[in-house]
């Protein structure tokens, strides 16, 4: 008898571990960090994670304009891999910069590679979540970059002009 509530006893331990482990490991929507030693190599990255495994990348250095990407990601346990999409304004035979990998430390995304000529040679800043409630959205294919007034907010899409 002792040896059943003790098995039962570990089974509802594991579950509820199991449960947390999965909870602590779902990716916010947004993503946001800055970073850079002088003006000049400054930057604001963000990412959105969507639903549909879709996400968009947008750059700001200091003094230039904003720079987009299109990737897919997956989440394989404590470990997110970015997959870049080829510009829609791109070549053919355009290179893809190569994968962004980052580790998930807490609620904080660490790149651990990246390609440098896009993300430059220290990589990307540490990213934590944006602001309060921040679900992931269905899909980001349609975007064309993100609102920058409040990254919290519907895209712009290629459609709207903005």
């Amino acid at each position: 008898m002792r040896t059943r509530h003790s098995f039962i006893a570990t089974l509802a331990l594991l579950a509820v571990l199991a449960t947390q482990a999965q909870a602590a490991g779902k990716l916010k929507g947004i993503y946001s960090g800055s970073g850079g030693i002088a003006a000049e190599v400054h930057r604001v990255l963000f990412i959105e994670f969507a639903a549909d495994g879709t996400a968009l990348l947008q750059q700001k250095w200091h003094d230039k304009k904003a720079q987009t990407w299109h990737a897919h990601w997956k989440q394989e346990r404590n470990k997110v891999t970015l997959t870049y999409e080829p510009a829609r304004d791109a070549a053919k035979d355009a290179p893809l910069p190569d994968p962004l990998i980052f580790n998930i430390k807490g609620n904080t995304l660490v790149a651990t590679s990246w390609d440098t000529p896009t993300l430059g040679v220290l990589g990307p800043p540490q990213l934590t979540p944006f602001g309060g409630k921040n679900p992931q959205v269905n899909s980001v294919a349609a975007c064309q970059s993100m609102n920058t007034l409040d990254p919290s907010r519907d895209c712009v899409t290629w459609g709207s002009n903005q």
